[in-house]
């Protein structure tokens, strides 16, 4: 994964889609910022539609026709007589599940880099307040845990197909059905729209553990899809 040129290609496309999601606040000469002002800048981009419209894009870009690329270089088979097949399997699932929150953690940390040292040293005072770290936090494990799930989705949608183009478009299409559906149509659903589990606006229970439990029961169900694919494909080599 860390090889590949498109994992990086993913990471500055990730940065690039936070730092033009950002809402840049007011500055005057002689007038401090609030402190704590750049992780508030870096948890509001990480929420803006700029970041939901490429996070499926960016997730799914280091590994999503990995298994392809693999078959159809003849180099699986070394693999496979290499490893065997249950290790194969394992070692892509995971590595897969991992490259989509890798690639928005490895965002999230440089672009929040860049505002630190754009804004930093302008706050009134030098310290990281409790609650915008905790905040940020949360919005941030909330995207690492969708874009596994994506990442996942992605690599098992390419595996059964045999298809690039579904490996790369069915998170996208079935990513903003999701918000169609909820807008147009399902409005008290917030469920099963991905704003929703990003920004977390609506109950979800104390502490919002009831998006945090579906967050992880989502991104370990596309993992275990992923596998029960790459073991089906596998049984015809």
């Amino acid at each position: 994964m860390l090889h590949e040129k498109k994992f990086y290609l993913a990471v500055l496309l990730s940065v690039a889609a936070i730092i033009a999601g950002t809402i840049w606040p007011e500055t005057k000469k002689d007038s401090p910022l609030v402190s704590g002002t750049f992780l508030e800048l870096l948890n509001s981009s990480l929420q803006s539609q700029t970041v939901l419209f490429i996070l499926p894009l960016a997730a799914v870009l280091p590994c999503g026709e990995e298994y392809l690329r693999e078959k159809d270089s003849r180099f699986l088979r070394f693999l496979i007589i290499r490893r065997s097949k249950v290790v194969y399997c394992l070692d892509k699932v995971v590595t897969t599940a991992l490259s989509g929150a890798m690639v928005w953690f490895l965002g999230a940390f440089f672009a929040g880099l860049f505002f630190f040292l754009l804004f930093f040293s302008r706050e009134v005072l030098w310290s990281w307040p409790t609650s915008t770290i905790f905040a940020l936090f949360a919005t941030l494990g909330r995207i690492l845990l969708s874009a596994s799930s994506l990442a996942s989705l992605s690599a098992g949608a390419g595996a059964l197909g045999g298809s690039v183009y579904l490996a790369f478009g069915v998170p996208f299409l079935l990513w903003y059905a999701c918000i169609i559906l909820r807008e147009r149509y399902f409005e008290a659903l917030y469920c099963i729209d991905p704003t929703e589990w990003i920004m977390a606006e609506n109950d979800w229970g104390s502490n919002q553990m009831g998006l945090w439990m579906f967050l992880l029961l989502l991104a370990l169900f596309c993992a275990v899809l992923h596998w029960m694919v790459l073991e089906w494909k596998l049984r015809e080599i």
